[in-house]
C-alpha cells in the first residue's frame, strides 16, 4: 500500500496544480472588467427633423458621456442643401457636448449633420442627422441697367475668380476619414488566455514525462528484484 500511494502521490500533486493553474485563470478572466458600453448621441440643437426660421450660429451634439478630447479624434460636418460644407472653425468640446460653427447664412432646405467623435470607452462612433432650413430668402436688388458704350462690360479675363472653399472646411472634411482611433486595451483576456495555454501544456508535458520516468523506474526495480530471487 505504501508503494501504491507513493507512486501515485506525485500524479495527483500534478493533477492539482494543473487544476488549480486552470482555475487561477478562469478566476482572473471572469474577475476582468466588462467592457464598457459605447456612447450615444442624446441631444442635438437643432434636434432632428425640426424645421427652423432662422440660420442657427452653431450645432450642438450632446452624449451620454465624455467624448475623447482631441482634434483629431472630432469632426463635424454640417452640408447645406446645395452640398456645401458650412462648419467654420473646428468643433469644440465642453465636457459631453460638441459644439460646431457654421455660416451665418445657409440655403434654404434640408441640412445634414455628419459627426464622427471617440467614445469614453476608446472606441470612435459617427452618426448624422439632417434638420430644415426654412429662412425667408433675401430680396435680390434690382437689375442694374446696362453699361453705356463708353464704358462697355468688363472683358471675361477681368472677371473674378469663383472663391474657393475655405481652409477650415477642407480640414474638417478629412477630419472625417482620419479621425485615431485610442488604445482600447482589449488585448488582456488574449494574452491570459494564451498564458493559460502554455502553462497548461507545459504541466502536460512535465506529468507526461514524470510518469514516464517513474514506470522506467518501477520496470527496473521489478527486474533487480527477479535477479535477487534467481
Amino acid at each position: 500500500m505504501r508503494t501504491l500511494f507513493a507512486t501515485r502521490s506525485p500524479r495527483w500533486f500534478a493533477a492539482a496544480g494543473i487544476i488549480a493553474t486552470a482555475l487561477s485563470v478562469m478566476l482572473v478572466l471572469s474577475s476582468s472588467p466588462p467592457a464598457r458600453a459605447h456612447d450615444a448621441l442624446v441631444q442635438s440643437s437643432p434636434t432632428a427633423d425640426s424645421v427652423v426660421t432662422s440660420t442657427p450660429a452653431e450645432v450642438s451634439l450632446t452624449y451620454s458621456g465624455e467624448v475623447f478630447d482631441a482634434s483629431s479624434a472630432i469632426a463635424v460636418e454640417v452640408i447645406d442643401s446645395s452640398g456645401a460644407n458650412v462648419a467654420r472653425t473646428p468643433p469644440v468640446v465642453t465636457d459631453t457636448t460638441v459644439t460646431q460653427a457654421v455660416e451665418p447664412v445657409l440655403s434654404p432646405g434640408v441640412v445634414t449633420v455628419r459627426w464622427r467623435v471617440v467614445s469614453s470607452d476608446g472606441h470612435p462612433i459617427s452618426g448624422e442627422y439632417a434638420f430644415t432650413v426654412d429662412a425667408p430668402v433675401a430680396p435680390t436688388s434690382s437689375a442694374e441697367p446696362d453699361p453705356s458704350p463708353a464704358t462697355g462690360a468688363p472683358s471675361a479675363p477681368g472677371q473674378s475668380p469663383a472663391v474657393s472653399s475655405t481652409p477650415e472646411q477642407s480640414a474638417t472634411s478629412g477630419a472625417m476619414a482620419e479621425v485615431e482611433e485610442p488604445h482600447s486595451g482589449i488585448g488582456f483576456p488574449l494574452v491570459a488566455t494564451g498564458t493559460a495555454v502554455v502553462i497548461l501544456g507545459m504541466a502536460a508535458l512535465v506529468l507526461f514525462s514524470f510518469g514516464r520516468r517513474r514506470r522506467q523506474q518501477m520496470e527496473q526495480q521489478r527486474q533487480g528484484g527477479t535477479v535477487d530471487e534467481q
